[in-house]
């Protein structure tokens, strides 16, 4: 008896280490680019708090893909620069824009507050479901989506 536990036991205890080399490399893979898409977007902030909104970080195999807008020529030079600078990335895929008109640090800190105002003035209205409720801001300028039970709320 005790040596049929024994074999049950080793036979799980194999059965569950026994991931294949490739789904094991897949694993290693996906926490290298994890930890790739962190440490660019770190860097990314370190250049300007404001650009590391405006750009998206993607990683796959190591390769880095860049994406959104930049205020200027020169900053877009840093950005990929940083991106680059990361150790264990193979490549940078550069789709950046460079837009001299993209929000600054100071005006995404304005729109976000003004957000918050307004989601915070939703949800002290009676009868409204604030979740329901999509508010953003862009500019000084607030978009609302979603639902209320009345056109008088």
């Amino acid at each position: 008896m005790r040596a049929w536990i024994v074999s049950v036991a080793i036979a799980l205890l194999s059965a569950l280490t026994s991931c294949t080399a490739s789904q094991q490399q897949e694993a290693k893979t996906g926490v290298d680019d994890a930890w790739i898409a962190t440490q660019v977007r770190t860097k990314i902030a370190t250049i300007d708090a404001a650009t590391v909104s405006l750009v998206s970080v993607q990683v796959r195999d190591r390769v880095v893909t860049l994406g959104g807008q930049v205020p200027s020529a020169q900053e877009h030079a840093r950005v990929v620069e940083a991106a680059r600078s990361v150790s264990g990335v193979k490549s940078v895929d550069d789709n950046l824009r460079v837009n001299p008109k993209a929000p600054t640090g100071k005006e995404i800190a304005g729109d976000l507050a003004l957000q918050a105002r307004v989601k915070a003035a939703l949800a002290s209205q009676t009868g409204v479901n604030a979740f329901a409720v999509k508010v953003s801001a862009h500019a000084g300028i607030v978009a609302l989506a979603g639902s209320v039970p009345n056109k008088t709320v």
